[in-house]
């Protein structure tokens, strides 16, 4: 009997374990039913999503095929006019050798005539010294006449003298009688020779008079012929220097004309280069375009195969559900999905949250026009395909006209417009508004001035355009952030945030959050039904191994080495993030000694990063040379600032900074772990640290700058354009500027590289301005953060993408 009633018993207990198995593996199989039935929807969707993109790509390559058909066109015109300029150019050659023969001819003659006017000068002089001559001549003729006419008058003189003698002679003869005829006959004598004396020497003085007189005429004929030498002799002179001017001149035009020349045979055989170059070209746009209608054929093909591949999935999908009826009779039980959240969430609205953690938990909420996919790329989301207009500024967006937010309501165009706008507007104060503040029109509406964002326009129920105020290649990445997440106006308006996301909030307590898929959501439904969001919790990785959470994300040493020696550990998945953790230097704290750009040098050359991530994160982090990862701008450039105390000592003995000044460190209201080793670093220096604990809001205040020398802070890009990064941290005014850090040409470099749509220029200022924070030193970057994850056994494709994002509608729980 015993024995009987030990078999029934073994065998009761056999029935009970195969079926409590019978049962855990038609649970099983319920689930796989489940998360095969949302795989096959979703596949359905990603299919729909593809056509959509492939009938978007067909008509951009169209659109393509066009421009480098236009393309060709301007081209052919281009050699045309290339071969007229070449034509011109050989033309202007040849002139311009028969300029520079005729110019050296020029020069000949000049020189010929500045000859000539060289002897005319020398002759003139020559005349001028023959004038001095027979002036000199002249005077002293004037000066015998003079002379002469003196001795006349003295003969004259003689002359009358003799003549009152011959006179006293005659009367005194006359008084003799015959005794004195003999003496009135010489008397009578000398009287006639004294009056033909006279007379010849009135006659001499008249003939001086006329020499004088004639003399006179000479020398004014003289002067003014020596003056008309001398104007002579200027003009030549003056027609020297004009000859040797034009000489000059003419060199110059002949050198000038040498350089032409030399210039015009370099275009003349770059032009011909041009014409090979432009006949190249020809030839690959003409390749190009056979390239494009390949490419337009291959899309069609693959539209062609993604609508074959959609009915297959259609029939897998029937005769899936056929096989599933046939072997699954359990009722269908819920998927739960349970993790730790370790963010703050001082709101549950998208618009105004930017620390990682709460964008991370809101994401999976809230939709908008784009998301983003694991690896940073953008994705259609409300926007089932969009392009770009021909300005390069007006980007059309289509709408997917099955949406609705998760209160049932269809969502149309404008509510996106909405949304948009109420992330700019001033009432919201959003520190997301530098994300689209470019969009035409939104400066004017953040300031009060418009009612509208002019540039954001509503084409129809399911069409959107917006407008930039310039071309910018980031703008769709930009446009994907969760911030910019499409809401019910009339919910907001009553203060609950209804959005369109994979997941709605179902529930909140004082434990955290409870989700329910959205069945209707355009992304496809979800494979776990309900998530339950823990935020309260003093030891989550503890009771992640006591499977109460289904994945947990090890952040640092202590959470790695606690898992070192579990079966978790082998299924440890390390994502670096486009993160950096940095100390920060107020540097407009004016009275701090430490913010000075040379000791602030030194504190970088002070700090062993090393340490920091072996000791602090076991390992999970890199070293960071710049600030701005190496993800999104090069680093190899930058020299960096390695490990060098005794440097750092040699800098501060220079600046004479007083060591006896302790170094305000400003905390939130818990001291982060990484200052303690901030804190041994400076004291290896004689630097002594002070602690001031704040609380979040106040440290996160950009007017916190008097009084504190450093701060620890982290950054995580929030898309893969580099702007996204330094835009917030170092552009003047930022909310997010913690340092005060102001600089007006990485301002105007960052504003540049934004603009420019030359991918090749926008990295090379994007890698100055790299530089330029590397020099500047406005922080100290520390290492780029790992994050690592692990999940229970039947927890699969928990993904964490770079810039630290997990999509909770892709895990799938079996």
């Amino acid at each position: 009997m015993f024995k009987l009633w030990m078999k029934k018993r073994k065998d009761e207990e056999l029935a009970r374990i195969n079926t409590e198995e019978h049962i855990k593996g038609q649970e099983k199989l319920v689930k796989l039913k489940q998360n095969e039935e949302n795989l096959l929807h979703n596949l359905d969707v990603r299919i729909k999503d593809s056509q959509n993109q492939t009938e978007n790509l067909i008509s951009i390559i169209e659109a393509i095929s066009k421009r480098v058909e236009e393309q060709v066109k301007y081209i052919n015109h281009v050699v045309d006019e290339i071969t007229n300029y070449s034509a011109m150019a050989e033309e202007l050659a040849a002139s311009s050798d028969t300029s520079y023969q005729t110019a050296k001819d020029t020069l000949d003659v000049i020189e010929e005539g500045s000859k000539a006017v060289h002897n005319t000068l020398e002759a003139m002089e020559e005349i001028k010294k023959s004038i001095t001559s027979v002036m000199n001549e002249i005077t002293e003729l004037k000066s015998a006449a003079a002379q002469i006419d003196s001795i006349l008058g003295i003969i004259k003189g003689i002359a009358d003298q003799t003549n009152l003698l011959s006179l006293n002679a005659a009367i005194e003869a006359a008084r003799a009688g015959e005794a004195g005829l003999g003496f009135a006959v010489v008397a009578k004598e000398v009287k006639v020779l004294a009056d033909r004396s006279a007379k010849s020497a009135d006659d001499i003085s008249k003939i001086i008079e006329n020499i004088n007189l004639n003399v006179t005429k000479t020398v004014a004929a003289i002067e003014k012929s020596n003056e008309k030498i001398i104007e002579g002799s200027q003009i030549a002179e003056k027609s020297n220097t004009s000859f040797n001017k034009i000489q000059s001149s003419i060199n110059q035009l002949i050198a000038s004309m040498k350089e032409i020349n030399s210039s015009i045979n370099e275009q003349s055989s770059g032009l011909e280069a041009i014409l090979m170059s432009t006949d190249n070209m020809t030839k690959i746009s003409e390749k190009a375009m056979s390239m494009v209608e390949s490419a337009l054929m291959n899309t069609q093909f693959t539209k062609a195969a993604l609508t074959a591949l959609g009915q297959v999935a259609l029939l897998l999908d029937g005769m899936t559900k056929e096989l599933i009826k046939e072997t699954a009779d359990v009722e269908k039980e819920p998927i739960n999905l349970t993790f730790y959240f370790g963010g703050s969430l001082p709101s549950l609205d998208p618009a105004i949250n930017n620390s990682i953690e709460d964008v991370r938990f809101l994401s999976n909420i809230h939709a908008g026009l784009l998301t983003t996919s694991e690896s940073g790329d953008v994705l259609p989301a409300l926007a089932k395909n969009w392009y770009v207009e021909d300005d390069n500024l007006t980007w059309v967006f289509n709408i997917r006209n099955n949406a609705t937010f998760h209160n049932g309501k269809k969502i149309y165009a404008k509510h996106i417009k909405y949304s948009l706008e109420r992330v700019l507007s001033p009432k919201l104060n959003s520190p997301n508004t530098w994300f689209i503040d470019y969009i035409e029109g939104a400066k004017e509406f953040m300031e009060g001035k418009a009612q509208e964002v002019k540039g954001i326009k509503v084409l129809g129920d399911y069409s959107l355009s917006i407008k930039l105020s310039f071309p910018f290649s980031g703008f769709l990445l930009f446009l994907s952030q969760p911030c910019f997440a499409v809401m019910d106006p009339e919910e907001v308006e009553r203060g609950r945030f209804i959005g369109c996301g994979a997941y709605m909030i179902e529930e909140v307590n004082e434990q955290g959050y409870k989700l329910k898929a959205f069945d209707n959501y355009f992304g496809g439904k979800p494979y776990c039904d309900y998530i339950n969001v823990v935020k309260k919790d003093d030891n989550p990785l503890e009771s992640f191994k006591n499977k109460k959470y289904d994945f947990f994300i090890v952040s640092n040493k202590k959470e790695l080495e606690e898992i070192k020696e579990t079966p978790y550990y082998n299924r440890l998945k390390s994502y670096e993030l486009l993160g950096t953790i940095f100390i920060g230097f107020k540097i407009k704290n004016t009275d701090s000694p430490f913010t000075k750009k040379a000791v602030r040098k030194a504190f970088n050359y002070a700090i062993n990063k090393k340490r920091i991530i072996d000791e602090l994160t076991g390992g999970l982090g890199s070293i960071a040379k710049c600030v701005v990862p190496s993800g999104l701008i090069p680093t190899d450039h930058v020299r960096g600032y390695e490990y060098n105390p005794e440097k750092a000592k040699e800098i501060l003995r220079k600046e004479k900074v007083n060591l006896s000044r302790p170094v305000n460190i400003l905390c939130g209201p818990k001291t982060h772990p990484v200052l303690k080793f901030i804190e041994e670093d400076l004291k290896a220096l004689g630097l002594t640290c002070k602690y001031t604990n704040v609380s979040n809001e106040e440290y996160r205040s950009t007017k916190l700058q008097k009084g504190y020398d450093i701060f620890f802070y982290g950054w995580y890009a929030d898309a893969m354009e580099p702007s996204s990064f330094i835009e917030p941290l170092f552009v003047t005014g930022s909310t997010s500027n913690l340092c005060g850090y102001e600089n007006d040409y990485l301002d105007k470099l960052l504003k540049l590289a934004k603009e420019t749509t030359n991918p090749m220029r926008r990295l090379e200022y994007y890698k100055e301005i790299q530089q330029i924070l590397s020099e500047d030193v406005p922080c100290i970057p520390l290492y780029h953060p790992h994050n690592g994850i692990i999940t229970g056994e039947d927890v699969l494709n928990v993904n964490l993408s770079n810039i630290a994002m997990i999509k909770f509608d892709n895990i799938i729980k079996g």
